[in-house]
C-alpha cells in the first residue's frame, strides 16, 4: 500500500481545480453536481481550449524573440497538462529545443525535468529515467532540485501504476530515496513539505498525525486554490486507510467535480469514484462515471490512464448492461402485470357498466312509477275532492230538500187548515140558507191576492233560509250603479225571485210564470233586464247564478 500514497501524491500535484461547491456539502448533492458538471462538460472543455488558443495565436506575430517563445511555449504546457498528452509532448519538446537555442541552461534543466514526467505520463518509464539521470543534480538551484526529485517520485510513481501489483520492491524503494531526498531539501513550513509528510504518516499508519497535518494546510486553502484539489483527494485516500468510505467518497466528489469543471482530463478521482459506487449497486451512475472517465483518457491519450480505466470499464459496463436487462425485464413484466389488471380493470368497468345501466333503467322505471302514482294521488285527491263536492252539493241539495220539504208540509197544513175551515164556514151557511153570503165569499179575489203573497213570503223567507248571501253574492255579478238593496232581509222581488228559481235550477220561464203569475213576456223581460246590468257580458250570466252560495 505504500507506493499507493505516492500514486495518490503524484496525481494530486498534477491535479489542477476549478471552482465547485462548499467543501462540507454532503456526498449526494456533490453527486447531483457532478452529474449536471458531465452535462455541461464540453462548455468546460470549449473554454480551456478557446484559452489555449488565444496563447497560440501569439506565436503568430513576426520579431518575435527565441526568449518570447520559450516563453508562450511554457505556458501552453502549463495549460496542456492534464488535458492532452500528445501537444503537452509536443511544446514540452519546441519548448526544450528552443532553451537549447538559446542556450540558457537553467531553462534547459527546467524544459528536460519537465519532459522527464511528460515521458513517465506517456508510459515511456525508462526514457524518462534517462532523461533525470543525464541531468546534474550539483549544477541545479534549489527549487530545480525540488522539481527534479519531485519528477523522479512521480515516475517510479506512473510505473508501479503500470506495474500493478507484480514485484516492483526495488522501484518502490527509488520511489522512496527520491521523497525522502525530496523532504530533507523542503522548507519545513512549505506546503509541499507538509504534503509528502502527511503522506508518509499515512503511509504509516499514524492516521491522526497525518489528518493535523494536512487539516493545518487545507485549513489556509481556498476552493479556487490548485493545491485544495491536491488535498481533497490526499484526504480521500487518508479515509480510505481509516476504513471511513463515507468520507473518502466525499472528497473524491470534490476532487472530481474540480477536475470536471477544469477541464483536467488526465484524472483518477471519478474513476476511483465509480469503482466505489459499482461495490455498492449503484451501477448507472459508476457506468456513467467510468464512460466520461475512458472518454478523458481517450481525449487526454495516454497509455496508463487508458490501461487503467480499460481494466475497470468491462467490469462495471458488463454489470450495466446485466441492470438494463434485469430492468427491462422488470419492466416488461410490469407491462404483463399492467396488461393483466388493464384487462381486468377494463372487464370490471364493463360489469360496472352494465350493472349501472341496469340500475338506470331500473331508476328510470321507478320514477316512472311514481309518476304514475303520483298521477293517480292527484287524481284521486281531484276525485276526493270532487267527491267532497258532491256531498257537499248532495248535502246541501238534501238540506234545500228538507227545508222545503219543512216549508211545504207547513203551508201545506195551513192550507187544508184553511180549507177545513172554509168547509166549515159554507156548510154552515148552507144549513141556514146564506147563500148570499156563500157566493160573496167565492166571487172575492181578496183572498186569494193574500193567500200568494203569504206563498211569495214563505218562498222568500225559505229561500233566504237557505241562502242567506244570495243577495250578497248577486250583486258581485252586477256594475255597482245596478246592485239591488233589500230592507226588508226576509223579502226579495220580483227581479231577485226569478233569479232565486233559476238559482234552485227552474229555468223554464213558463213554470216561473205560473208561480210567479206573471205573463211569459213579462218573465223574458226581467231575466233580459237583469242580464244586461251584469258586470262581465261575456260570461254565462243565468250559470254563474245557479253557481252562487255553493
Amino acid at each position: 500500500m505504500k507506493f499507493l500514497a505516492s500514486v495518490f501524491l503524484m496525481l494530486f500535484i498534477l491535479n489542477p481545480t476549478g471552482f465547485f461547491a462548499a467543501n462540507n456539502a454532503n456526498l449526494d448533492s456533490l453527486l447531483i453536481e457532478i452529474d449536471n458538471a458531465i452535462k455541461n462538460q464540453n462548455s468546460y472543455i470549449g473554454q480551456k481550449e478557446n484559452y489555449i488558443q488565444k496563447i497560440k495565436s501569439q506565436l503568430g506575430y513576426s520579431g518575435q524573440t527565441p526568449e518570447s517563445r520559450y516563453i508562450i511555449y511554457t505556458q501552453l504546457v502549463n495549460e496542456y497538462k492534464a488535458f492532452q498528452s500528445d501537444s503537452l509532448k509536443k511544446y514540452s519538446t519546441e519548448r526544450l529545443l528552443t532553451a537549447e537555442t538559446i542556450n540558457n541552461y537553467s531553462w534547459i534543466v527546467d524544459s528536460k525535468i519537465n519532459l522527464a514526467l511528460v515521458e513517465a505520463q506517456k508510459g515511456l518509464f525508462q526514457e524518462a529515467i534517462d532523461i533525470l539521470d543525464n541531468i546534474d543534480r550539483h549544477l541545479l538551484t534549489r527549487q530545480q532540485l525540488v522539481d527534479y526529485y519531485k519528477a523522479g517520485s512521480d515516475t517510479y510513481i506512473y510505473w508501479l501504476e503500470y506495474l500493478d501489483g507484480l514485484d516492483n520492491s526495488s522501484l518502490i524503494e527509488k520511489r522512496q530515496a527520491a521523497q525522502d531526498s525530496l523532504i530533507e531539501i523542503l522548507p519545513i513550513d512549505s506546503y509541499d513539505y507538509a504534503v509528502h509528510f502527511g503522506t508518509k504518516y499515512i503511509e504509516r499508519g499514524e492516521f491522526d498525525k497525518a489528518e493535523i497535518v494536512l487539516q493545518s494546510i487545507f485549513s489556509k486553502l481556498t476552493p479556487d486554490n490548485r493545491d485544495y484539489a491536491v488535498l481533497t483527494s490526499l484526504l480521500a485516500y487518508l479515509h480510505e486507510r481509516k476504513g471511513d468510505i463515507e468520507k473518502q467518497k466525499e472528497f473524491l466528489a470534490l476532487s472530481a467535480l474540480s477536475d470536471i469543471r477544469g477541464a483536467i482530463l488526465e484524472n483518477t478521482s471519478l474513476r476511483t469514484l465509480a469503482l466505489l459506487l459499482f461495490n455498492e449497486n449503484e451501477i448507472q451512475r459508476a457506468n456513467r462515471y467510468i464512460k466520461k472517465s475512458m472518454e478523458d483518457a481517450n481525449f487526454y491519450n495516454a497509455r496508463l490512464r487508458n490501461l487503467q480505466t480499460a481494466r475497470i470499464l468491462p467490469v462495471i459496463d458488463n454489470a450495466y448492461q446485466q441492470d438494463r436487462i434485469r430492468q427491462q425485464k422488470k419492466l416488461t413484466n410490469l407491462l404483463i402485470t399492467i396488461s393483466i389488471l388493464s384487462f381486468i380493470l377494463l372487464v370490471t368497468i364493463f360489469f360496472v357498466i352494465r350493472q349501472m345501466r341496469k340500475l338506470a333503467r331500473a331508476q328510470k322505471k321507478i320514477l316512472e312509477i311514481n309518476a304514475r302514482l303520483n298521477e293517480l294521488n292527484i287524481e284521486l285527491k281531484n276525485a276526493n275532492e270532487q267527491q267532497h263536492l258532491t256531498n257537499k252539493s248532495l248535502a246541501e241539495a238534501n238540506h234545500i230538500k228538507e227545508n222545503f220539504i219543512s216549508n211545504f208540509l207547513e203551508i201545506c197544513t195551513e192550507y187544508i187548515g184553511k180549507l177545513e175551515k172554509f168547509k166549515q164556514s159554507v156548510h154552515i151557511k148552507l144549513k141556514v140558507g146564506q147563500t148570499n153570503d156563500i157566493l160573496r165569499m167565492t166571487s172575492s179575489t181578496a183572498d186569494s191576492t193574500k193567500e200568494l203573497k203569504e206563498l211569495y213570503e214563505n218562498f222568500d223567507k225559505a229561500f233566504l233560509n237557505i241562502y242567506p248571501d244570495f243577495v250578497e253574492e248577486f250583486n258581485k255579478l252586477l256594475r255597482p250603479e245596478e246592485r239591488y238593496t233589500i230592507y226588508d232581509n226576509n223579502t226579495l222581488n220580483q227581479e231577485l225571485r226569478i233569479f232565486a228559481l233559476i238559482r234552485l235550477g227552474i229555468n223554464d220561464s213558463n213554470k216561473m210564470a205560473v208561480f210567479l203569475h206573471y205573463s211569459l213576456r213579462t218573465i223574458y223581460n226581467y231575466r233580459s233586464k237583469v242580464k244586461s246590468k251584469a258586470l262581465n257580458q261575456k260570461e254565462d250570466f243565468e250559470e254563474k247564478v245557479r253557481q252562487l252560495c255553493s
